[in-house]
């Protein structure tokens, strides 16, 4: 009598995709044998679940439809610098029991248990979860973990002043870590350089934008005034994340920049601003009624007047969109920000900055366009407003 889980997911794993567990026994000839998992999630029992031998005397089970449902990740808009992300990770894990005999009982004291591991809110093409190591994405290994972000790293991150960026990092340690913002001139000349004491958290995202790091740092908007790009790290005894590197806006355009962000792969945040021409449209819906074209006067006369009409709007529906372009872009970026922002379901655009509103991107095609056809690339998307407008009855 022995359950054995042969297999477990990564430490760290995307939710949406296989969440698999592999067992097996040494009891499957026995007669109305099978297996009962039961599945823990954040330190409570959340179900049971009874599975069966597929191959021989190994089962598994995928519990990857449950947890996807746990993790979500809101866009944090209240200024908060650092944020423990807990809303998108969850822990996990399985206790494996043998159940068997006439009538059919658990035999718990040769029960398995796995370990607790951990999903974020991530959700990755087949071909790239296959590829994916938690490991280059958790602080708490001496390798330069990356940022949550699958942004080309060979491309130029750019950030207005006024504009918000978020990152994210996973951290198994239980210790804080140091957080640093270096900012640099044209000539790469240091001009500030501040280390706050961060927060320990499983998910911790970070909000890098120009006015947070001013307003929760020493840095000042004078040294904003002279910087040209500046790094985020974050670092934890010996450890470090990757220099991370965002250039600052400062293209003069007669167009209005619209920035928009959204729920990446990894289950963090991306930006870009879309910072060529703009265009908002509206579509009217008219709710008409048709009444008689008299009406009875005060003398008791049904009389016929121009005034009075007879086709009338009960009220109007209008629901906006709007058309945005992006820069001229190399095709790695290009295609970074067609896959990641398209496929994305939650989208915001930027109104003012930290003032966000969901949109929808209409646009539902795109292609991997490549420079040695196309050069340099520029895309245009539309967006459908969330919010609808009704008039008052006529």
């Amino acid at each position: 009598m022995a359950v054995t889980i042969t297999g477990e997911p990564q430490n760290y794993t995307t939710a949406s995709n296989p969440v698999v567990f592999e067992f097996s026994s040494d009891e499957t000839s026995q007669e109305n044998f099978s297996l009962i998992v039961e599945l823990t999630v954040n330190g409570s029992i959340h179900s049971f679940h009874q599975v069966f031998p597929e191959s021989s005397n190994f089962g598994k089970f995928d519990c990857s439809a449950i947890l996807r449902t746990i993790v979500f990740s809101e866009l944090i808009s209240n200024g908060s610098f650092q944020t423990p992300y807990t809303n998108a990770v969850a822990s996990y894990s399985v206790t494996v029991t043998e159940k068997y005999g006439t009538p059919p009982i658990e035999y718990e004291p040769y029960s398995a248990t796995s370990s607790t591991l951990y999903v974020t809110n991530g959700s990755l093409r087949h071909a790239d979860w296959l590829a994916y190591n938690f490991q280059d994405y958790d602080f708490s290994f001496t390798v330069d973990s990356l940022f949550l972000t699958l942004f080309p790293r060979t491309s130029t991150y750019f950030c207005g002043l006024t504009e918000s960026i978020f990152v994210a990092n996973i951290s198994a340690s239980t210790v804080a870590s140091d957080f640093t913002v270096a900012l640099y001139d044209t000539s790469d000349v240091l001009i500030v350089q501040t280390t706050t004491a961060g927060l320990q958290a499983n998910l911790l995202l970070i909000d890098a934008s120009p006015t947070s790091i001013v307003a929760n740092t020493t840095t000042t908007d004078a040294n904003f005034s002279t910087c040209y790009y500046y790094t985020i790290q974050l670092s934890l005894s010996g450890a470090n994340t990757e220099l991370f590197k965002i250039y600052i806006d400062t293209e003069c355009s007669q167009y209005t920049s619209r920035r928009l962000h959204w729920l990446n792969k990894l289950g963090a945040w991306d930006s870009y601003s879309f910072t060529k021409y703009s265009e908002e449209s509206t579509n009217i819906k008219t709710f008409d009624y048709q009444k008689n074209e008299g009406v009875w006067s005060a003398t008791n006369t049904f009389d016929y007047n121009q005034v009075n009409g007879s086709s009338f709007s009960g009220t109007k529906s209008a629901n906006d969109t709007m058309r945005i372009n992006t820069d001229w872009i190399k095709e790695e970026k290009h295609n970074w920000l067609m896959r990641s922002l398209l496929e994305s379901p939650s989208v915001y655009l930027e109104i003012s900055q930290g003032v966000f509103e969901p949109v929808r991107v209409s646009t539902n095609k795109y292609t991997l366009k490549q420079k040695i056809k196309e050069g340099l690339i520029q895309e245009e998307l539309t967006l459908s407003r969330t919010y609808s407008y009704q008039s008052q009855l006529s």
